[in-house]
């Protein structure tokens, strides 16, 4: 069995403070089809789970057809990838948080944005070689949580040639899909509140611990060392 523990974390609102890319190029989405924009409490909804699914949920009111999914989703990548990507920002205090768990942890990400972004977003951070493994979907089909947090697993014992022990490690999320992930697997699951879920949804999905800001995040997974 490996010696350290994994932690699993989710990129968008976790690691990565990504509201305001996503939010804009949404509403240009939404705006050139002459659709009122969608206001915060909105976008919560959007990010975390998969466009597929929440994206029907902001149509209806709006009268717009739900077969126009995949054309919105098509449209808002194009416009994200161009202008928000590149420009990924950290949520405060997670560089800081990542550099001290990585000398007691391995890190590895779980993600429901496509793979292909979530690679561009973490190399625009700079922390590309911090992770033993970066899981999203190939593509924009929508890929529940917990198959990622199992692929992610299975690629952690390939890389290391060993296998974690499931109670030393940690699905770390800010929405109750990357909770229920680590639930449906078996780790310990973090919800975190500086991104875009309530601790009411972190707890109501399983959460074992939620976590007010990055320095409690690191005393919680420090303090289970001991």
């Amino acid at each position: 069995m490996a010696t350290r523990g994994v932690l699993f974390f989710d990129l968008d609102g976790t690691i990565a403070d990504s509201g305001a890319g996503i939010h804009a190029s949404l509403n240009e989405v939404f705006e050139s089809h002459d659709s009122e924009p969608l206001t915060i409490e909105e976008l919560h909804m959007v990010i975390g789970p998969p466009l597929q699914e929440s994206l029907p949920t902001l149509f209806t009111p709006r009268g717009i057809s739900h077969e126009l999914v995949d054309t919105f989703i098509h449209e808002y990548r194009a416009i994200y990838k161009a202008h928000h990507l590149p420009r990924t920002q950290f949520n405060d205090g997670m560089k800081d948080a990542l550099e001290i768990l990585h000398d007691h942890y391995y890190l590895a990400v779980v993600t429901a944005k496509p793979e292909p972004q979530a690679l561009v977003a973490i190399e625009a951070l700079g922390i590309t070689d911090m992770f033993v493994t970066i899981v999203g979907p190939e593509n924009d089909q929508p890929h529940p949580k917990t198959l990622l947090l199992q692929r992610a697993l299975s690629e952690v014992i390939t890389s290391l040639g060993d296998e974690p022990l499931l109670q030393q490690c940690w699905m770390i999320g800010d929405r109750h899909h990357d909770i229920e992930a680590g639930v449906n697997v078996g780790t310990n699951a973090m919800g975190v509140l500086w991104g875009f879920g309530s601790r009411e949804e972190l707890q109501s999905a399983g959460a074992h611990i939620v976590a007010q800001d990055p320095e409690e995040l690191i005393r919680v997974l420090l303090d289970s060392l001991e």
